[in-house]
């Protein structure tokens, strides 16, 4: 598997260093991503692709996920039924999304989160924990995206769900590390396409990339389904 820097750890870097490596990459890419914003549904033919949800629908307690969203998340899982390989969710929070994801499907959730770096972080875990502990094929992987892709690199996914951190060179990070386990025909969805620039941004590349076409989209998060036998 190709290896890519992980921008956190660009962050360890030497103030100097990190200034030119990490600081000001991240700026300049926002500022690009804040310029050239526009809706993902403005970009794409919405009549042509698969799965289209024209309204984000109401809150749900407990995730940032709307119902109209997780519509498009569990007719994604539903569409990948048939490659029957585990499921990545990136950035599991109190686990609504995991649970509703391990819900429709028998196949392995592994539930990726590293649950530091901000207030409230152990009740979060302790909630995501207690709702999924009845799920023998929900697994938590306590780390960063990178070291839970070293983790899992013989392992091969049918979907995997990108919804950590949203400014674009951790999305596209994301992105370039876990589409390498993406199997042919897999999907991978994006949260918060809309409602952050950076995602919007890494969504935009991904549209641009020859074996990813849009399978789905409501606003706010969209699904790529990747080209068979890639």
């Amino acid at each position: 598997m190709k290896q890519y820097k992980e921008p956190d750890e660009l962050r360890k870097m030497p103030f100097v260093i990190r200034q030119f490596r990490w600081r000001l990459p991240l700026e300049l890419t926002q500022l690009v991503a804040k310029v050239t914003y526009k809706k993902f549904g403005d970009r794409i033919d919405t009549a042509t692709i698969k799965c289209f949800v024209p309204d984000r629908g109401s809150e749900i307690e407990d995730t940032a996920v709307t119902t109209g969203q997780k519509d498009v998340l569990l007719a994604a899982l539903k569409e990948t039924e048939r490659i029957n390989l585990p499921v990545v969710e990136l950035g599991a929070w109190r686990g609504a999304t995991t649970t509703a994801l391990a819900a429709a499907t028998s196949r392995m959730i592994y539930a990726v989160d590293p649950f530091n770096d901000y207030p409230g972080a152990a009740s979060d875990m302790e909630i995501m924990l207690n709702r999924t502990r009845l799920m023998s094929h929900v697994k938590h992987i306590r780390s960063r995206s990178a070291g839970a892709a070293d983790a899992l690199a013989d392992e091969r996914f049918s979907l995997v769900f990108i919804d950590a951190i949203h400014d674009y060179m951790n999305t596209w990070f994301d992105f370039l590390i876990w589409e390498q386990l993406l199997a042919p025909g897999g999907i991978v969805v994006f949260h918060d396409v809309d409602d952050h620039v950076g995602t919007n941004l890494a969504c935009r590349r991904v549209l641009h990339q020859k074996n990813y076409t849009v399978w789905g989209y409501c606003p706010n998060i969209v699904a790529f389904i990747k080209s068979p036998g890639v």
